[in-house]
């Protein structure tokens, strides 16, 4: 009968009694498959939590930066010596360091050549 049972069950869910196959030769060569299978479950959980308290860190740590550095404009705004942003001179740096790029490339495409 129980071999009965294991043909019906491997043509209906061959996959199924793979797994199931697989698994008891594990806890059959362990002894413990299940076991550490917990053991392994709970140490997952553990590093969950780690990395969470690391990214509610990492948030925190910005939010400090970003406080010390709008508190750094503001102090420096009121002292009178805040740079004041110019958009043309800006244009102009990122303009020029295209066409350096753009001639560095040049340059390396034509040594290589």
């Amino acid at each position: 009968m129980k071999s009965y049972v294991a043909r019906i069950a491997r043509r209906v869910a061959p996959r199924t009694v793979r797994n199931l196959e697989a698994l008891s030769d594990l806890t059959a060569d362990h002894g413990e498959g299940p076991l550490r299978f917990v053991a392994y479950e709970r140490e997952l959980q553990d590093l969950r939590r780690e990395v969470d308290a690391l990214r509610r860190d990492h948030r925190r740590v910005a939010e400090l930066y970003d406080v010390v550095f709008e508190r750094a404009r503001q102090d420096a705004a009121a002292a009178g010596v805040a740079p004041v942003p110019d958009r043309s001179v800006t244009d102009r740096a990122v303009a020029d360091l295209e066409e350096r790029l753009a001639a560095e490339r040049e340059q390396g495409k034509a040594s290589g050549a």
